[in-house]
């Protein structure tokens, strides 16, 4: 080994060492022709997944096409002493006998330990397994995937993978979640979200489903009662899409009915881990006696607040933690999900009970209004944290329906730290439909924070401008840190609040703004200038193409007379239609250049 390897070798195991992992340090190099990768044959396809996973990306970080071998069974010897030959044993093999650790994990934990010649990839469930494949990939290999395409995942300068020796535990502080909207089989790479941790939903829907819990087909003739009253009339939606009603949770006959809906569920789905019974998309209350009563009840108590929240918020949350007090009884493992959305979002005055889990539709793009309160009020994330023993949060991460950066990573790490300082684990839901050319890699570092809320989403930002961009790097993540400034400042500080698709006033800037703006237009030049590969061109070009056209619709909003302004952002938008990594929506810049254009050319 030269003296320059030793170096490196050293310095790879002082920032290895920055992390938790046990055990005492004895560094191995895994040579491709002596290692092997080791799944049990006829598995489950997570693990199969995960050797073919490592198999690939180890061989590309160690530049070669071949070694790795799969195996199905043990080799004869496994003396690293007396052969030099490493196994890699991916998930249950005959190799090991599990590590009692592991048991004590979530299901998506992992156990990544060595015993003599024997590295150990081990999950709770084979799930689990599939994700400390990825882990190992990142730790010891330098393979990280930002974002869908071998384009967007990183390789290590020196072509070499390092096992440290040490133990490494991990398991998600988010213990369901996925993100729904992305669909990079287009891409042909249709397993990237899975390898983010992005599809981890331990059941079914968390959202609006009084129509799966109380179907009229199967209650509508024999309790007619749980259905609600509205203008006198008993009101028997016709479909699931319906979402213009609510049960009538003050019937008693209605706790009985969802007991039953929920033992069907879990004879038909035994291993999800959940049920959601969810209010619908609608601030209609049933206008039943009971319910007008205790809605005029509150308002004797509260005549000049808003006493309608306070009422339908407690019927709903007192009927929830009857369902599960229930629950507990009977499906003791299981959890209920209950959603804190319009007429049930106002935080009840009582504790819930242990099991359920209380779903907001909080915006994390405006965290500063949650967390903050004025004098004297309790902030309203403090508010649920004090009230539920677990949490969760469904989030617009859109990028649907926005045609600027929308990044606010540090928003995400304030909030899973708030979290994370409160309750032993979460659950997660975000929507969404990416630009990956307006957005980079905030996927990537959200589902990081999800699995580990104290990491830092600068270094993880900063982490893939140095694997993507080389010599652009510094550039690039000056980029990355303005974007996100100017995402703050445009929505939480000028206003107007930027919404999907609100053409009119997404692009509203001043001075301010408009400063931020240029810092970032000035350090995308600079990394075109430093980048030096064709695949760091590739990546700075793509960014260039897209805030480009939002710094041509800027540019519009200020001035949506000119048709010079005008005809640059159509020829902008031509060209962002015909790239599928632009925006979630090829149809949507031109929608947008319509909407605000007023001068003469106008259609």
């Amino acid at each position: 080994m030269s003296r320059l390897w030793r170096i490196w070798l050293v310095l790879a195991l002082v920032v290895a060492g920055c992390s938790t992992p046990e055990g005492r340090a004895d560094p191995t190099v895994l040579l491709p022709e002596q290692t092997t990768i080791l799944v049990a044959k006829n598995g489950p396809s997570d693990e199969q997944n995960a050797a073919k996973l490592l198999q690939k990306w180890l061989r590309q970080a160690s530049g070669v096409t071949t070694g790795f071998d799969l195996q199905n069974a043990a080799p004869v010897t496994t003396n690293s002493e007396a052969t030099g030959r490493i196994v890699i044993a991916v998930g249950a093999t005959a190799q090991l006998p599990t590590d009692p650790r592991v048991a004590k994990l979530n299901d998506d934990g992992f156990l990544i330990h060595r015993a003599g010649a024997t590295i150990a990839i081990e999950g709770k469930t084979a799930a689990g397994t599939f994700y400390g494949a990825v882990a190992f990939l990142d730790r010891y290999a330098g393979v990280r995937f930002y974002m869908p395409t071998d384009l967007w995942t990183s390789l290590p300068a020196s072509h070499q993978v390092v096992f440290d020796g040490r133990d490494f535990l991990s398991q998600p502080f988010v213990e369901s979640g996925d993100v729904t909207g992305i669909n990079t089989g287009g891409f042909g790479d249709g397993d990237w979200l899975h390898r983010i941790g992005g599809l981890r939903r331990k059941g079914g829907t968390h959202q609006h489903d009084m129509y799966a819990i109380f179907p009229p087909e199967k209650f509508a003739q024999q309790q007619p009662e749980i259905y609600p009253i509205y203008d006198g009339q008993r009101y028997i939606p016709k479909n699931a899409s319906d979402q213009n009603w609510q049960i009538d949770f003050t019937t008693p006959i209605t706790l009985d009915v969802a007991e039953q809906s929920i033992s069907d569920y879990f004879r038909d789905n035994p291993t999800a881990a959940y049920i959601a019974v969810s209010v619908n998309d609608s601030n209609r209350w049933s206008q039943s006696e009971r319910n007008q009563q205790i809605i005029a009840d509150f308002k004797v108590k509260d005549p000049k607040g808003n006493y309608t929240l306070e009422a339908t918020s407690d019927i709903y949350w007192r009927f929830m933690n009857k369902l599960a007090a229930w629950m507990k009884q009977e499906f003791p493992s299981k959890r209920l999900i209950g959603l804190a959305y319009i007429s049930t979002s106002g935080v009840p005055t009582f504790p819930l009970a242990d099991n359920i889990v209380v779903y907001t539709n909080l915006h994390i793009s405006e965290l500063t209004a949650y967390i903050a309160a004025p004098m004297g009020q309790v902030p309203i994330i403090d508010q649920w944290l004090k009230v539920a023993h677990h949490y969760a949060n469904h989030e617009w991460y859109e990028g649907d329906g926005f045609l600027l950066p929308r990044i606010y990573s540090g928003y995400w790490s304030q909030f899973m730290q708030k979290l994370a300082a409160n309750i032993p684990s979460a659950y997660m839901h975000a929507e969404g439909y990416p630009n990956w050319g307006f957005d980079g890699p905030k996927y990537y570092v959200m589902t990081r924070l999800w699995w580990d809320p104290l990491l830092d989403p600068q270094k993880l930002t900063g982490q893939f401008c140095e694997d993507m961009f080389g010599p652009a790097a510094p550039a690039m993540n000056t980029y990355f840190a303005q974007l996100e400034d100017l995402w703050a400042h445009l929505d939480n500080s000028e206003g107007p609040k930027r919404k999907i698709g609100s053409w009119s006033n997404q692009f509203v800037t001043t001075p301010a703004s408009r400063a931020i703006i240029a810092r970032c237009h000035e350090a995308l030049q600079q990394a075109v200038a430093a980048a030096q590969t064709d695949e760091q061109k590739k990546r700075v070009a793509l960014f260039v193409k897209c805030f480009t056209f939002s710094e041509s619709m800027f540019d519009l909003a200020a001035a949506p007379s000119d048709e010079a302004l005008y005809n640059h952002a159509v020829e902008l938008a031509k060209d962002l239609a015909t790239d599928k990594w632009a925006v979630y929506n090829s149809a949507t810049p031109m929608q947008a250049i319509t909407a605000i254009y007023k001068g003469p050319a106008k259609k």
